[in-house]
């Protein structure tokens, strides 16, 4: 089975938190936190680096990992690691090649209509309600641990 590992990262700052509405990618559409794929070689905390540099223009110290979801297909796994922060400089861009970009609050984004596919179950590991959830698509199972 192949495994695509990806990151995600909740930025925040004075309580609001940066959300993207992403429209570029099949599937993956809708309110999230900006995030993307690890590249071959690279390390995990360095690809949530370069993937908010990538998407925001802020440049990222300190990351806190958070936890893991997994998408398990018939044939193949994507492997997410979460990450969260609110140290960070720079000029924010408010849009990019993957959707546009805004600040507001957490509670205020668990409640608004779009949110991208599995956010309802990646907001519970933000909360620390879970520190791993696995989905198993081609049997329509969540695992949650």
């Amino acid at each position: 089975m192949k495994t695509r590992l990806m990151n995600m990262l909740m930025i925040e700052d004075k309580g609001k938190f940066l959300i993207l509405d992403k429209v570029k990618k099949e599937g993956w559409e809708g309110l999230t936190f900006p995030g993307g794929k690890v590249m071959d070689g690279e390390s995990i905390s360095s690809s949530v680096r370069r993937e908010a540099k990538e998407e925001t223009n802020l440049d990222i110290g300190e990351i806190t990992f958070v936890g893991i979801i997994s998408w398990v297909y018939e044939d193949k796994r994507d492997l997410g690691f979460l990450y969260k922060t609110n140290d960070f400089k720079g000029d924010l861009i408010k849009e990019n090649r993957e959707g546009k970009l805004f600040w507001d609050g957490y509670e205020r984004m668990k409640k608004m209509d779009g949110l991208s596919a599995s956010m309802t179950e990646i907001f519970k590991i933000y909360d620390g309600i879970y520190k791993e959830i696995t989905y198993y698509l081609d049997r329509g199972e969540i695992k949650r641990e």
